[in-house]
């Protein structure tokens, strides 16, 4: 097997892992955990949401924004669905914005009450207003590839929507398997078809760990040569649209493997695993999934009788 020697992990409990929980998080916590998430080393944040009615919809993003002392060399991205979204950022203090639509139609609907084509579209005017203001943009496409209301999502459908984003001027595009249908065969043959396809885009993968086989499907990305991975702060997150959608896979189990396979992340396990427990203890423990946290738990409770390697 061969792996990429280091990846990008991008923390995102702060937008998807917030983004279903059962109460509002402060807007003074989400900044103390961001300079947490920069403290324990890592590179790339996804800070909230200025979408106005869709996936993430968070009223204070603009206000943790402007409450951030950002660090240089970090990435502090916002998720918008639109070009008003973009706006919204620059007005905020943001420069880096990944849009996000979905390849089901169905699921687009229901996220942001267009159909996909409307929301490939409005990437035309989306890549204006980012060229005119000096704003990065990343894409961002929902299930890639399953839908549970329309099934196997056709590669050509991928391809286009991948046009219609480097026309628009990104050159970054994740892959988001929010339903968590996808599976390892499938994840690997399809990065393999689109990174032929499209030589010049980096792309990312975020995965939902809904069915268990999340970090499954970051191995086979892994594979397919990927080396830019979102992952949310105790496994939390989920979306509202989706039915039994659960959460990310989570940052500590990953960072876990990753290191145990000698891949290189640059960011600190230990730290890491601080600020999940810190979200575990905020959220109540409210749809926290995180197999590192369990058994930490159960390091504690047992220093005398066990030794469970966990670094």
């Amino acid at each position: 097997m061969q792996f990429p020697k280091k990846v990008m992990v991008c923390e995102v409990g702060t937008r998807d892992g917030f983004q279903t929980t059962d109460k509002f998080i402060p807007t003074e916590e989400k900044i103390k955990l961001i300079e947490m998430i920069v403290d324990a080393g890592y590179k790339a944040i996804e800070v909230g949401s200025l979408a106005k009615r869709g996936i993430g919809r968070q009223g204070d993003t603009d206000k943790v924004f402007k409450g951030l002392k950002m660090k240089k060399g970090v990435e502090y991205r916002a998720l918008v669905e639109d070009s008003d979204g973009i706006r919204m950022a620059l007005e905020s203090g943001c420069k880096e914005v990944k849009i996000t639509l979905s390849a089901s139609e169905a699921h687009n609907r229901a996220e942001m009450a267009k159909s996909t084509t409307e929301s490939v579209e409005g990437l035309k005017e989306c890549g204006r207003v980012a060229r005119d203001n000096g704003v990065r943009i990343m894409g961002s496409i929902s299930l890639p590839f399953i839908s549970q209301w329309e099934g196997l999502i056709p590669l050509d459908t991928i391809k286009s929507i991948v046009n219609a984003f480097l026309d628009a001027g990104a050159t970054e595009i994740s892959l988001s398997d929010t339903s968590g249908l996808g599976n390892p065969a499938l994840v690997y043959q399809r990065i393999m078809d689109l990174r032929e396809a499209f030589p010049q885009v980096s792309w990312m993968i975020h995965f939902h760990n809904t069915r268990g086989v999340g970090l499954a499907n970051v191995v086979a990305a892994l594979q397919a040569g990927v080396a830019r991975i979102d992952s949310s702060f105790a496994g939390t997150g989920g979306c509202p649209y989706i039915k039994g959608a659960t959460g990310n896979i989570s940052s500590e189990d990953l960072l876990f493997m990753l290191h145990g396979m000698g891949i290189e992340t640059g960011i600190d396990f230990e730290k890491a695993m601080a600020i999940g427990q810190y979200v575990e203890k905020l959220v109540n423990g409210y749809a926290v999934d995180s197999y590192q946290l369990r058994l930490r738990k159960i390091e504690e409770a047992n220093k005398d009788s066990m030794l469970i390697y966990s670094k």
